[in-house]
């Protein structure tokens, strides 16, 4: 896909010699990739990155020692809910 796209780039700069149209059009891919390419690593870092598993466990952790501290000296069970 990069290659792809530096070809499109290289492409309309090339073309923008007869016509300087091609060069804005140019920047504007160049603008766009380099946006989206971003973007992209954002997102993905937002879907399932370790930061995110970070902050997910720590707080999960911080639920269970607030459940642990609620119900300290009670057995509690799937089959024997809290009382």
């Amino acid at each position: 896909m990069v290659v792809l796209l530096g070809i499109c780039v290289v492409v309309l700069v090339l073309m923008g010699f007869s016509q300087p149209a091609w060069w804005l059009a140019a920047a504007v891919l160049v603008y766009l990739a380099v946006w989206y390419g971003k973007g992209s690593v954002h997102r993905a870092d937002g879907q399932g990155g370790y930061g995110e598993y970070r902050a997910r466990r720590e707080q999960r952790d911080k639920w269970d020692r607030k459940y642990r501290r609620q119900h300290r000296g009670q057995h509690i069970t799937p089959d024997r809910p809290p009382q």
